[in-house]
């Protein structure tokens, strides 16, 4: 495409790149994140930055299509999508934020034709449009991939840390370890108790681990199922597991639902359990206070 008209055109919009960028900024809106008008300093002069960059790298594909132009449209969308998942900017924003300044640099198209000297045709324009058109849209969907990659990385490290946090198991001496369970568990939550707390146990080279369910409000047949898929998967590591705190309601449910506890370690509360074993934990705990 490169011809003295496009060359022209080019030397144009990055004169006009300042200009086109404060015309971006004043179409900002009270609402949204990075993209409020209320926006710190900081940020406008970042998103000039990336703005002016943008104008550049849109502009030089007029004049080139080198294999350098287009690292450049990679890496441009690739660090505004990483910049815009960690601050948390919804996609639809970003891709509105591009149709607001489609338009401002369509319209320089028009204002280049009209005061340029040369002779440009209505190919020319068509031609010019289909181009920059083209190339936002490539440069669309290489954000929308990396913003897609970005957010389902962030998404799966928050899931782990949550997993972490949903079965943590505790060690209180060298080969004792506790996990004390609170809180509804469903049937994605269990499967992660299930792979969590083996991996744990056995990464603390846990003789004993004591699985407290005080907390749990509801004991149904899937729940005791995974308990029992736990305490068999846990015995195969040479682990000894009791389960603490089935509550006189709990007991009642197991009851109704047909579920045999019979095989399983089990004790009132989490204490009595430690103490069985010669854990005195509480005992000593008190007479370091007095």
């Amino acid at each position: 495409m490169k011809n003295e008209k496009s060359e022209q055109l080019y030397e144009f919009i990055l004169k006009e790149a300042p200009v086109m960028t404060e015309e971006w900024l004043k179409t900002r809106t009270e609402e949204g994140s990075l993209y409020s008008k209320h926006a710190s300093e900081e940020t406008e002069k970042k998103l000039k930055e990336q703005n002016t960059a943008f104008i550049q790298t849109i502009a030089a594909t007029l004049v080139t299509l080198s294999d350098k132009v287009e690292d450049h449209l990679k890496k441009w969308s690739v660090d505004i999508a990483r910049d815009r998942a960690v601050h948390e900017v919804p996609l639809y924003e970003i891709i509105g934020q591009f149709k607001v300044f489609r338009h401002i640099f369509c319209s320089r198209i028009e204002t280049f034709t009209q005061q340029t000297e040369l002779e440009v045709t209505l190919k020319d324009v068509c031609d010019w449009n289909q181009h920059f058109h083209a190339t936002f849209d490539d440069m669309i969907a290489r954000l929308s991939e990396e913003y897609d990659r970005v957010t389902i990385n962030q998404l799966n490290a928050q899931r782990e840390m949550i997993q972490e946090l949903s079965a943590p198991v505790i060690p209180v001496s060298k080969e004792i370890g506790i996990l004390p369970l609170i809180g509804e568990i469903d049937t994605y939550r269990a499967k992660i108790i299930l792979e969590s707390v083996l991996e744990q146990a056995s990464r603390l080279r846990l003789t004993h681990l004591f699985i407290d369910i005080s907390g749990v409000p509801v004991v149904d047949t899937m729940v005791a199922y995974q308990l029992f898929k736990v305490v068999d998967s846990a015995k195969l590591l040479g682990i000894e597991t009791i389960i603490s705190g089935i509550r006189p309601e709990i007991a009642q449910t197991v009851v109704k639902l047909g579920i045999d506890f019979s095989k399983v370690n089990t004790e009132h509360s989490l204490a009595k359990a430690l103490e069985k074993r010669g854990f005195r934990i509480f005992e000593e705990q008190q007479q370091e206070a007095t």
